[in-house]
């Protein structure tokens, strides 16, 4: 087991360090980071309520648009307040899902620093344009940034965190 570890600890991980191998290892990382937060998530929450309220939202807005064309106050005001009430059981149900992501930030927040030593200036991707926010020579922080929200995106779906509202649900 000594011999284990001593191996690991004298290994040459300067490889890990140089694009493409890097440039996988972030993206990995986020992808790990999105499905677990993903998992947690999914756990924390009841998703059938969380559609029936979006779907019930989405109703909800449909009519307070229909009832402003007709100028209707009495309808106005009742769809004003059903969808402020459902708007305060939208927040409900998604602080439910912040909590898991506010469990995983604090080991986040221990790793980031030994990432940054460990990759330290190196650029680990390129982008093909310019993008108004980053440079096209992309360091830690940007490609990371960039994979989670990429891999949030998809994790999301394939864990069936997000959904379509369709036209027979809404009305």
């Amino acid at each position: 087991m000594m011999s284990l570890l001593s191996s690991f600890v004298s290994a040459d991980l300067s490889n890990l360090q140089q694009p493409p191998i890097a440039t996988i290892l972030i993206l990995l990382l986020s992808v790990a980071v999105n499905l677990i937060t993903g998992f947690l998530g999914r756990r924390g929450m009841d998703l059938e309520e969380y559609r029936r309220i979006m779907t019930e939202s989405r109703i909800a807005q449909q009519e307070l648009m229909a009832a402003m064309k007709t100028g209707n106050q009495r309808r106005i005001s009742k769809a004003q307040k059903r969808q402020q009430q459902l708007s305060q059981e939208q927040m409900k149900m998604s602080g439910n899902r912040m909590k898991a992501s506010f469990f995983f930030i604090i080991p986040l927040m221990l790793l980031w620093p030994i990432l940054g030593r460990f990759f330290g200036n190196v650029v680990l991707a390129y982008m093909p344009f310019k993008p108004p926010f980053f440079g096209t020579e992309l360091k830690l922080i940007n490609w990371y940034f960039l994979c989670s929200i990429a891999s949030s995106i998809v994790t999301q779906r394939v864990l069936g965190l997000t959904f379509e509202i369709s036209p027979k649900d809404s009305g």
